[in-house]
């Protein structure tokens, strides 16, 4: 428990959020977090200003974390009445609701699993058979040739801002937006593409700008940073802004509509049987 809790201070960027995943208090997370790092004998987590970032051995202890939490989970995918039956979705941060869309399109007799995907250990774990299928966005999987995906569909990205910022900036959003931090979720994978990038380029089309980019760990703590300290970000049409956002606006310009592609990535090794639905759903 104590490295999830780590994981989820990081991933949610900050104690109070990871406990409220967790259902203790912030107390229990920022205890246990503290032990580890006594037991370790490193700071994992640099703690400042209300903003937590990894420390060199943080970076490296994230990540093996991540591995141990995602086998560990491995058990508990398959107790099922019918495993020949189960197919086990997972999806990219953001991309929930084109998974649940996608599941809806399989046989009825289908059973399924779901969980969320890391980007930099997604595309191995699919590749080493963990589980069946992965949603995710189409620049991730060039060049791989381990994989076969298939096309889902083409989405719009949503630009999230501050209320109170807007009506400082008498609701100019560019001018907003060049003076501003743009929280970005980090999409950087291992050497496979760098999702990062394109959704700069594709973002800066129109004249828009930015002051700087912040690296974050997932859309929801973006939208977090920008509820409560401003700044923007760039998020699926089909993230949820959380209900305790409420100082959230949402916009969509006309160059990010339909500007990146959700797919669907099997394990080239997939059975004929599972192969022939997924081909039938995307149709």
């Amino acid at each position: 428990m104590p490295m999830k809790y780590f994981v989820d201070v990081v991933q949610t960027d900050g104690f109070i959020s990871a406990a409220k995943r967790n259902y203790v208090s912030e107390t229990a997370v920022s205890s246990a977090v503290k032990k580890l790092e006594d037991q370790l004998g490193h700071r994992l987590l640099n703690r400042s200003g209300g903003h937590n970032t990894l420390t060199p051995v943080g970076e490296q202890v994230y990540k093996r974390a991540v591995t141990i939490i995602n086998s560990y989970n491995e058990i508990w995918y398959h107790p099922d009445s019918h495993p020949e039956k189960l197919v086990r979705i997972h999806f990219l941060q953001g991309l929930g609701g084109n998974a649940a869309s996608f599941a809806k399109r399989l046989p009825q007799e289908t059973h399924y699993s779901f969980d969320e995907e890391l980007l930099d250990q997604s595309i191995s774990r699919l590749v080493k058979g963990y589980y069946d299928i992965l949603i995710g966005f189409q620049l991730a999987f060039r060049n791989n040739n381990k994989l076969k995906v298939y096309p889902l569909q083409t989405i719009n990205f949503d630009l999230l801002f501050n209320k109170q910022e807007i009506k400082t900036y008498d609701n100019d959003l560019k001018r907003l937006a060049r003076k501003s931090k743009l929280y970005l979720q980090n999409w950087q994978s291992t050497g496979i593409s760098d999702i990062q990038t394109a959704m700069i380029d594709s973002y800066s089309q129109d004249h828009w700008d930015y002051q700087e980019t912040v690296g974050i760990n997932s859309f929801t703590a973006a939208c977090l940073n920008v509820n409560f300290k401003g700044g923007f970000t760039m998020v699926p049409e089909t993230f949820k802004i959380p209900e305790y956002c409420e100082n959230v606006y949402k916009f969509t310009p006309e160059h990010l509509k339909k500007a990146f592609e959700v797919v669907v990535a099997v394990n080239a090794g997939i059975s004929a049987p599972l192969l022939s639905s997924v081909k039938r759903a995307i149709i």
